[in-house]
C-alpha cells in the first residue's frame, strides 16, 4: 500500500480540519475513524462558536482566525453547516451578577475582543422566552453558531473530494516506530505507513499515546444536551445563562465576583455543575445545556440528574418554553487540558498531536491549518508557545473531580 504524507488519526472537528487543510495544500492523506465520522464530542455538542469568554493569547487568536476561516469555509466546502453569524449573550437577573458582567465587559474590550453591554429590554427581544426579570447582558458580536456534526461531515467530504482517503470503522491500534520516529500505525487492515502521524483522537488521544510511553495530560469532561423538537420561535443568537460565569477564570478574577452569585441550589444538591446554556438550530431545535461531570470511564451516557440539573435552569431561565416537547438527550466526552490550552505540535520525530482542544468549535479549523503547516515545515500563522506538550502542565484532578477553566 502507497505511503501517504499524513495520516490523521481522528475524524472530529480537528481530525477533519487537519485532512482537509492537509488536502488542500497537495498533501497526499489518510484519515482513520474507529466508529463514524463526528462520532465522538464534535457530534454531540450544541455548535457553539464562542468567542465571549476565550484567554487572551492563543486561545483567543486562534479563535478569531478560525472565525475567520468559518467565512471562507461556508464558500468552499459544498455542503451545508448552517454557519450563522448569530452573536452571543450572557445574561443576568441580579444586580450583583450584573456588576460583574460590566467588570467583564470592560476588561475584554481590553483585551480587544468586541463586547457590549445589553439592557434587560433587549435582551427579552433578543430571546422571547427568557425570564421576565432578566436585568441585562454582555454581547459579543463575534460568537456564531454551527450545526458541528453537519460541519465536520461537510469537512471530510471536501477532504476527499481534494483527494483525502477517509476511512470509517477503523481503529488505530497502534503507533509504529523506528528508531523513535513514528513510521505509520497499525489497524485491523495491516500498517498504514506515513511521513507524518497526526493524533487527533479527542479524549481517545491520552489512551492511544500511552500504548507508546507517552503520558498525554488530556481528561474527559461529559456535558449534556436535551433538545426540544423543532419549534417556530426563533432565538438567534447563542446563550449562556449566569449559572456559566463560575466555569471561568475570566469571571472569578474580577474584583466584584463571588461563586455564591453564579451557583444554584441545585447544582450543589446535585454535585453537578452546570455551563447553562441554549442556542436554537436552523430547524427551530432548541439545545439545553450543560451539565458537567467527570467520568472515572470515557462513558458517553446521559445520567438523570445531569438532566434533571438542565431541564430545573431551563424552566427558570427559559419559562416560555416550559411546555416545548423534548425530542432527545445525549451526551458527549469533551477533550481538556488543565490550562485550557490544547496540545498543538510535534511530540516524537513526526508525531504530531492536535488534542484537547475545550473549544473545538472556536479552534478547530485553525488548528487544521496551523498542522497543515507543520507537516510542511513552513512557519505557523500563529505562536504554538502556549500549546507545546513540554510545558508544565498541573496534573489532571483525580476521577470524578470536578474542574474549571
Amino acid at each position: 500500500m502507497a505511503r501517504t504524507d499524513a495520516l490523521i488519526i481522528g475524524s472530529g472537528i480537528v481530525g477533519c480540519s487537519c485532512a482537509y487543510f492537509l488536502a488542500r495544500a497537495g498533501q497526499t492523506v489518510t484519515l482513520l475513524e474507529m466508529e463514524q465520522i463526528a462520532y465522538g464530542a464534535s457530534g454531540r455538542n450544541p455548535g457553539f462558536v464562542w468567542l465571549h469568554t476565550r484567554n487572551p493569547g492563543f486561545a483567543l487568536d486562534v479563535s478569531l482566525a478560525s472565525r475567520r476561516l468559518y467565512r471562507e469555509l461556508v464558500d468552499e466546502l459544498e455542503e451545508s453547516f448552517e454557519f450563522r453569524e448569530s452573536g452571543g449573550l450572557i445574561f443576568f437577573a441580579t444586580p450583583q451578577q450584573g456588576q460583574v458582567v460590566r467588570e467583564f465587559v470592560e476588561a475584554r474590550g481590553k483585551d480587544g475582543l468586541e463586547l457590549e453591554l445589553l439592557d434587560g429590554a433587549e435582551v427579552r427581544r433578543l430571546v422571547p422566552p427568557i425570564r421576565e426579570d432578566v436585568l441585562g447582558a454582555s454581547y459579543c458580536p463575534l460568537d456564531a453558531h454551527i450545526n458541528t456534526p453537519m460541519f465536520v461531515k461537510a469537512l471530510a467530504s471536501g477532504a476527499r473530494r481534494l483527494g483525502a482517503d477517509v476511512r470509517e470503522g477503523v481503529a488505530a491500534e497502534e503507533i509504529i516506530f523506528e528508531g523513535g520516529r513514528a513510521t505509520g500505525v497499525r489497524t485491523p487492515e495491516g500498517v498504514l505507513e506515513a511521513d507524518h502521524v497526526v493524533v487527533a483522537a479527542g479524549v481517545w488521544t491520552r489512551g492511544l499515546l500511552a500504548e507508546a510511553g507517552i503520558d498525554m495530560q488530556i481528561g474527559a469532561e461529559r456535558l449534556q444536551v436535551l433538545a426540544t423538537q423543532p419549534l417556530e420561535e426563533r432565538i438567534e443568537p447563542v446563550v449562556y445563562g449566569p449559572l456559566a460565569a463560575k466555569q471561568y477564570g475570566l469571571f472569578r478574577d474580577l474584583p466584584s465576583y463571588d461563586d455564591a452569585f453564579f451557583v444554584s441550589e441545585y447544582e450543589e444538591r446535585a454535585g453537578v455543575e452546570l455551563l447553562a446554556l441554549l442556542g436554537q438550530r436552523v430547524n427551530g431545535q432548541v439545545l439545553l445545556g450543560c451539565p458537567m461531570d467527570y467520568p472515572v470511564e470515557l462513558d458517553a451516557t446521559p445520567t438523570l440528574e445531569g438532566l434533571a440539573v438542565t431541564a430545573l435552569a431551563a424552566l427558570e431561565d427559559f419559562p416560555g418554553l416550559r411546555r416545548s416537547p423534548i425530542e432527545r438527550t445525549w451526551a458527549g466526552l469533551l477533550p481538556y487540558t488543565t490550562d485550557t490550552a490544547p496540545v498543538i505540535g510535534e511530540i516524537r520525530p513526526v508525531l504530531l498531536v492536535a488534542s484537547g482542544h475545550v473549544y473545538g468549535n472556536s479552534a478547530g479549523p485553525m488548528t487544521g491549518k496551523l498542522i497543515s503547516s507543520l507537516v510542511a515545515d513552513e512557519e505557523p500563522e500563529l505562536d504554538l508557545g502556549e500549546c507545546r506538550f513540554e510545558r508544565d502542565l498541573p496534573p489532571l484532578p483525580a476521577p470524578g473531580t470536578a474542574t474549571r477553566w
